[in-house]
């Protein structure tokens, strides 16, 4: 019986959970929001028993998740909606105890990256990745040429895009991280430590994958690389992560 409830919080939050589906063909990197629920999931199959329901703060999560996505579909504002999401997702972990807290937590990965957040970077975290990359090509024997964040490579043009500064990366990294603290049993507070830690790896992951991104570039195949950027590099770095969680 502990799946009418979930089933209740899923009706609550159908307006929410139609906006993320639209959200992850649309979006860019909208389907890194794929992630977060096959984690869950996973981490969810792989727990015995439930942890000890904790009612008396369930009850504040609930209701606070629900008003905030009540404000944001009375002011329009989806991205506020949503917040309410995660909150109340807690809520019920902590008033059924399944599935158990930091496996609840996996939740707030299933939130797409406010757009403001890449303007923190743009332009000038992608036009030092396209140097660096240049660079790194032209060691190989490429004949590559930045300016700002568009390379060339004879009449062949990449541009990078706000997204392209390593946010996503950090998205997806960060709740592998998450999903092996939780395979590990690790305490919460070690959990949010090495999370926040293994965030930064996403500065050289980045990097070789417009590395990659360049040598594709040069070898002309623009569309490739443009597709690298886009869908196959975060994608290799969830397969890889969740093998070598798995198999350690």
């Amino acid at each position: 019986m502990r799946i009418l409830p979930w089933l209740a919080l899923g009706c609550a939050f159908s307006p929410v959970l139609f906006q993320l589906a639209k959200a992850i063909p649309e979006a860019p990197f909208g389907w890194t929001l794929l992630l977060a629920p096959v984690l869950m999931f996973a981490a969810a199959a792989h727990c015995e028993r439930g942890a000890q329901p904790r009612r008396s703060w369930a009850p504040i999560f609930l209701l606070a998740g629900l008003l905030i996505e009540l404000v944001g579909l009375g002011g329009g504002s989806p991205g506020v909606a949503r917040l309410g999401l995660p909150i109340s997702v807690v809520g019920l972990s902590l008033w059924t105890g399944m599935p158990p807290l930091m496996t609840a937590l996996l939740a707030l990965w299933a939130i797409p990256i406010p757009g403001s957040f890449y303007g923190l970077t743009t332009p000038n975290v992608e036009s030092a990745y396209a140097q660096l990359s240049v660079a790194l090509g032209n060691a190989f024997g490429a004949d590559l040429h930045s300016s700002g964040p568009l390379i060339r490579s004879g009449t062949h043009r990449l541009e990078l895009d706000p997204h392209d500064s390593g946010i996503h990366l950090a998205f997806v990294i960060t709740q592998l991280c998450w999903y092996a603290a939780i395979r590990r049993g690790s305490p919460l507070v070690v959990a949010l430590i090495r999370t926040a830690g293994v965030a930064l790896l996403a500065i050289p992951l980045q990097l070789f994958a417009i590395w990659v991104a360049v040598l594709l570039l040069a070898a002309g195949a623009t569309d490739v690389a443009n597709f690298w950027l886009d869908h196959g590099a975060w994608l290799l770095i969830a397969i890889l992560g969740v093998v070598w969680i798995e198999t350690r």
